[in-house]
């Protein structure tokens, strides 16, 4: 009985003294799974993919027969067959199927990063007016009655349904990053003076932002680049302006370079959206987008907001900030 007394005294003395009480179970736990998640965010991929209409040139390419139809779908900017390219190319297990592999792998999950982080900052852009419509749609019963209620209605519409689909991006992209980084690997001992295996281990290290071994593998591309330099190149300091120097004005000079030496250059342009500053910025920049690449992901997911934000705002007489960016 005393040692028991004497324990029970050791440890007040030890709480009082600041010894670390023993580690507390949660109050609660996550349910759910990362697996279920990644299902569920793949079938809302693939309901918004079903809504697509492909040109009929690209419907051509849903189900490559050459190496020379992946290209096309890669210099088409076809993003919704990327995963069917990048697999007819990994089958034909040579190198040139396999960087073919890598680019699609990687510009897939990267577009789809992309398009989750600029419908967050859409999502971001409308929250006040978002605020507003529910507010204001709190007092309406049935359909809304007038110009105003129905432009807020839209507005929440839009916005949660972009939400979901963001989160859903969000999940599945990282796994398309993960193949094109394990095919990369490969081809660093397959091909490791080949300047495209150069640029894409740089694009897999500024992703990561492991900026360090992105110079190095920069310094290896551009050294290898005897003439002016290539799309990609362009496109990898211009993200770099974005992502390790936090300087998006810079960043959009470069893409802006870029497509002037390379007018069809999608990717760059989709970068330029992912740089406005503002709302009406985006919606011009998204327009040129649409001209390029009608399907592509950040028409489809954001004109209907921005469309929607602009007309609620001239309904409503609000004036929207000058816009400096050129």
């Amino acid at each position: 009985m005393r040692s028991r007394v004497g324990l029970l005294v050791l440890g007040s003395m030890l709480v009082a003294c600041g010894a670390p009480p023993p580690p507390a179970r949660p109050c609660f736990q996550v349910q759910g799974s990362t697996e279920l998640r990644a299902k569920d965010a793949a079938k809302t991929l693939d309901a918004l993919s079903a809504r697509i209409a492909l040109s009929p040139e690209d419907e051509a390419l849903r189900q490559p027969k050459s190496l020379d139809d992946v290209r096309q779908i890669l210099r088409r900017d076809v993003v919704y067959l990327f995963a069917e390219g990048a697999t007819y190319a990994g089958r034909t297990n040579t190198v040139d199927g396999r960087i073919l592999e890598a680019n699609l792998q990687l510009l897939l999950g990267e577009s789809q990063l992309v398009a989750s982080q600029v419908l967050g900052k859409q999502a971001a852009w409308v929250s006040g007016e978002i605020r507003i419509a529910r507010a204001s749609l709190a007092g309406e019963e049935g359909h809304p009655s007038t110009d105003r209620a129905r432009l807020l209605a839209q507005l929440v519409r839009v916005v949660e349904e972009g939400n979901a689909v963001a989160d859903a991006l969000g999940a599945v992209g990282p796994s398309h990053l993960s193949r094109g980084a394990e095919v990369v690997r490969a081809l660093r001992s397959e091909a490791p003076n080949d300047a495209r295996t150069h640029l894409l281990v740089a694009e897999v290290h500024r992703l990561r932002g492991e900026w360090a071994s992105f110079d190095a593998a920069m310094s290896a591309a551009e050294s290898t680049e005897r003439a002016a330099p290539a799309p990609a190149l362009r496109y990898l300091r211009a993200m770099e302006q974005l992502e390790r120097f936090r300087r998006p004005d810079r960043g959009a000079t470069l893409l802006r370079e870029a497509l002037a030496a390379f007018p069809k250059f999608v990717r760059a342009q989709a970068g330029l959206v992912l740089m406005a500053q503002t709302p009406r910025a985006a919606l011009r920049e998204l327009g040129k987008l649409k001209k390029m690449s009608e399907e592509h992901y950040l028409v489809m997911l954001l004109e209907p907001t921005l469309a929607a934000e602009q007309e609620l705002l001239r309904v409503q007489g609000v004036a929207e900030p000058p816009d400096a960016s050129p």
